[in-house]
């Protein structure tokens, strides 16, 4: 009994990492399009015929993401923040660093765990602050990193769970499966929780509110 249970978990895994791969794939073959649609110069001089130029943001965005799938070890000198960035009543799917005028910056993307998948992006955090990222806007950039027409690529993106990620038509039918790995991995997030950004938000600022009555009380 408990080798058919080990073959089948091989084999959902199995299945898991090719949806994975044939999901990079489609994910590649985008960017490239967006590339040449967007990132593309066209020069001509003298004699020559046109000669097709790309800038530092098009090689950057023609890189493979990383992919970091439940179990599997990233590159090294890229930190792991899988287990610091998974949230009640959300499953991570990525996250991106890029240079700013400030420094490395981050921004995490997920999708609900239950429910209606609804997908959510955090906001451009410094390293210090990353380990804290919550959502903070809907976001569909997680396949990219790219939130806005005319921003640059991210320095790199790691996909934690790609087969998740809008493209793919059965993304909200896959998320049981993810989570099963997940919690065959020790995960104790509440997956059964209901977020809504909406709610979360409204519970934080009247938090926050309450916070602040209690201050202004306590220094009357």
């Amino acid at each position: 009994m408990e080798k058919t249970q080990n073959l089948s978990n091989i084999a959902a895994e199995l299945i898991i990492q090719a949806k994975n791969l044939q999901c990079l794939a489609n994910q590649l073959a985008k960017m490239m399009d967006k590339i040449n649609k967007r990132d593309h110069g066209l020069k001509i001089t003298g004699d020559q015929s046109n000669i097709i130029s790309f800038s530092r943001a098009a090689a950057s965005a023609a890189q493979a993401p990383i992919l970091a799938i439940p179990g599997k070890s990233l590159p090294r000198g890229i930190y792991d923040y899988r287990p610091l960035l998974q949230r009640d009543g959300l499953i991570l799917l990525a996250w991106d660093k890029r240079m700013t005028e400030t420094g490395e910056c981050y921004t995490a993307y997920w999708v609900t765990s239950t429910g209606i998948p609804r997908f959510y992006a955090s906001k451009l955090l410094s390293k210090k602050e990353f380990f804290s990222a919550r959502p903070d806007h809907k976001s569909y950039a997680a396949e990219d990193g790219i939130e806005f027409y005319g921003q640059k690529a991210p320095d790199y993106i790691v996909h934690t769970a790609p087969e998740l990620m809008m493209s793919n038509p059965w993304h909200g039918k896959l998320r049981a499966e993810h989570i099963k790995i997940l919690k065959q991995q020790k995960s104790t997030v509440d997956f059964n929780y209901k977020y809504l950004l909406k709610t979360e938000k409204n519970r934080n600022l009247s938090l926050k509110k309450t916070k602040n009555d209690h201050h202004h009380r306590a220094g009357a």
